[in-house]
């Protein structure tokens, strides 16, 4: 089943480099989650994602596929010109992108609308903006309310909030007195350097400001994602398994939140049980599809639909700082779709007509349903104080 004609709405990325830093970065950083030297160097170009790459960026450069002849023709060309032809040749129309990441160093959200051939709209990463209000706050109810405040204001503005408690205290998200929150922020004021943006990992602040963000989610119908399983060595992956959420897909005060489990892998199985006896599930394919092997990322998509409704699953490339991601992303994501349910209809699981209905939920129309529509520049909007 070839699905190159259906535009992607991609409900989870991140922005890409300015030029200065995209022509600098080591192509072996875009095709792993590691970090430490050694393995960029040594053992990343002998990963399957990587090669199968390297013969994919060759091909759209023109060039030979080879380490150095790619990033002869990377450095020749024109930046904004190969990102413009990637992103028309992903196909996506539309793009959600979390701007917590490498702030600075990424094209904002504005730019990004502007200068590529997608439409871009903001997920605010929590974690990021607690962190910045720190320095204003001495008592951690005051922290709180602010916080609060500020995800009210700007909610009619954004697509979606995003937090990634995973990769600081894990998803078992728990319920603490006020006393046991302020010893914690107390302890982290006295260690915090001055001028200093925290990396936050105490865990009473960041459960207890999540599950605030989340009832004002439910208020406002914003979407939160959270990202689960694989991902850097910064995170614990013990503590990212989805199952750990079920107490808040269970908690009656979060009736009507939507969350979506971004990434799942190697916990496609168990994210897609939730998505199939929690009305506010959802279940995202991204990252693994393309890092791993064909057959690993079409695993993945199996898996995914073994309980999971058609309804909950999208997809999503995770690319960030270069849009060589965002091509691979799509052109390895509808192929692996059309593979797996070219078989459902091989095997009885879908008619041909299903499928076909399918792979346009899965691609745009299931996020084009789950995230709010773009409010008009003249629209009135209404803010909860």
């Amino acid at each position: 089943m070839n699905l190159d004609h259906i535009p992607i709405l991609d409900h989870h990325a991140h922005a890409i480099f300015h030029e200065a830093g995209w022509r600098t970065a080591p192509l072996e950083s875009y095709f792993t989650e590691a970090y430490d030297p050694e393995v960029l160097e040594r053992h990343t170009p002998h990963g399957i994602f990587y090669r199968r790459s390297l013969r994919e960026l060759a091909e759209f450069y023109g060039c030979e596929p080879q380490r150095t002849a790619v990033d002869a023709a990377r450095q020749a060309a024109d930046y904004l010109e190969v990102a413009q032809r990637m992103i028309r040749g992903a196909n996506i129309d539309t793009v959600l992108l979390d701007d917590g990441l490498f702030t600075g160093e990424l094209m904002s959200v504005a730019e990004s609308d502007s200068l590529l051939p997608w439409q871009a709209r903001r997920v605010l990463r929590l974690e990021a903006v607690l962190a910045g209000l720190v320095w204003q706050h001495d008592r951690v109810s005051d922290l709180l309310h602010s916080f609060e405040s500020h995800l009210r204001q700007v909610a009619p503005t954004l697509a979606g909030l995003k937090s990634v408690i995973a990769y600081r205290t894990g998803l078992a998200v728990e319920k603490w007195d006020a006393g046991e929150v302020q010893a914690a922020y107390d302890a982290l004021k006295r260690d915090l350097k001055t001028g200093e943006t925290p990396k936050l990992t105490s865990k009473p602040l960041l459960d207890t400001a999540l599950l605030l963000a989340l009832r004002v989610a439910r208020d406002v119908d914003l979407p939160v994602q959270f990202h689960t399983g694989y991902g850097d060595p910064d995170l614990d992956l013990r503590l990212a398994n989805p199952l750990h959420l079920r107490s808040l897909f269970e908690d009656p005060d979060l009736r009507g939140l939507k969350i979506v489990m971004l990434h799942c892998y190697p916990f496609t199985r168990e994210a897609g049980y939730l998505a199939s006896v929690y009305p506010g599930a959802y279940l995202d394919l991204s990252l693994s599809i393309p890092f791993l092997s064909q057959h690993g990322m079409r695993t993945h998509v199996h898996e995914a639909l073994h309980l999971s409704p058609l309804s909950k699953l999208l997809f999503a490339t995770d690319a960030s700082r270069t849009p060589e991601l965002f091509y691979l992303g799509a052109r390895w994501g509808r192929r692996m779709l059309g593979e797996v349910l070219d078989d459902t209809v091989r095997v009885g699981d879908l008619t041909a007509n299903e499928a076909e209905e399918a792979a346009v939920m899965l691609l745009r129309g299931n996020a084009s349903a789950l995230y709010p529509a773009p409010v008009q520049p003249n629209a009135p909007t209404q803010v909860q104080a």
